[in-house]
């Protein structure tokens, strides 16, 4: 996902107003969700912002039309349910923008009720997806097998597990160490192991651990947040959308044919939440590393956590968020 620069903020949230303004602006959520980026990231009023005039489509970079898109991609993703009032005078600003996204066609097949077609189309896209498919690329597709079998539960796989499970014996304080005491803290298996997550999938509890978010439905859509604003990469904002889709708008229920016993709808309207998912934005927009996505995990396991975060940029919570 890609946020504006503070030079580009203005013009960014003011096309973002314009997009949904056919559609009688944003509800309170949205509203909530953007007002929140405008001042904790930019230190904007978004009612100070002014709506884009016609012409500033004509006079914005390729880089502040994509930053508008992917704002409003979340927005609407926030909205439940999602109609087609929104989504179709939205997906036509973009259009008027020369930015044709996937995930606000996506968008429209939410509002219209293609749940399943929706959810294919955003796995087809996802970062897991082509991922293995870069991975099986480069010789690993024995392994990657046998991770997803054993996180379907017919097999473990005793190479991968034991190569997991010796997370506990690193340095006390360490990165590997927490992660370890992170799956034995909730009861998880590891890697390999029957039912554990397949290992692409578990790089995300390594951020878990580093950004310091639980596994609630709050904590999937804080450390998702972090993951989409920390990824140079539009494959992020699909990440988020799956989450958004698990814990905010009810639109999914499984992902990688195992229904998620957590899912929700509307995380998002719990008391204090919108605050603290903000705060996962600016967090992740000020990291300097993208770990999802690019750092070598196991090289890091005994580096000392917080010696990790300094390094990866990763910020404290402010308070009161």
């Amino acid at each position: 996902m890609l946020l504006p620069t503070d030079t580009d903020a203005l013009r960014v949230l003011g096309m973002v107003k314009a997009a949904f303004a056919p559609a009688g602006g944003f509800d309170d959520l949205q509203e909530a969700v953007l007002g929140g980026i405008a001042s904790s990231i930019y230190g904007l009023d978004l009612a100070d912002v002014p709506v884009a005039m016609d012409d500033a489509p004509a006079h914005a970079t390729h880089e502040e039309r994509l930053h508008a898109v992917h704002l409003m991609v979340v927005l609407e993703f926030v909205e439940h349910p999602l109609s087609t009032r929104v989504a179709l005078p939205v997906e036509h600003y973009a259009h008027g923008l020369g930015v044709s996204h996937t995930l606000l066609r996506d968008a429209r097949k939410l509002a219209n009720g293609h749940f399943a077609w929706m959810y294919l189309d955003l796995q087809r896209h996802s970062w897991y997806e082509e991922e293995t498919i870069k991975e099986s690329v480069r010789g690993r597709w024995e392994e990657l097998i046998r991770s997803k079998l054993a996180y379907t539960g017919a097999v473990s796989d005793q190479v991968i597990a034991d190569k997991w499970s010796a997370l506990r014996d690193c340095p006390q304080g360490s990165w590997g160490k927490a992660v370890a005491d992170f799956y034995d803290r909730h009861g998880f298996p590891f890697p390999g192991e029957r039912f554990g997550i397949y290992e692409l999938g578990a790089r995300h509890d390594w951020v878990h651990v580093l950004a310091g978010y639980e596994t609630t439905p709050e904590g999937e859509l804080d450390v998702f947040a972090f993951i989409a604003a920390s990824m140079q990469d539009e494959r992020g904002l699909v990440l988020l959308a799956i989450t958004l889709g698990l814990f905010q708008n009810g639109s999914i229920h499984h992902v990688a044919g195992k229904r998620i016993e957590i899912a929700r709808a509307d995380t998002l309207n719990d008391d204090g939440v919108v605050g603290r998912w903000v705060e996962a934005f600016r967090r992740g927009n000020l990291a300097t590393t993208d770990v999802m996505g690019t750092a070598r995990l196991f090289e890091h396991k005994n580096d000392q956590l917080d010696e990790v975060r300094e390094r990866f940029g990763v910020v404290p919570v402010r308070a009161g968020s």
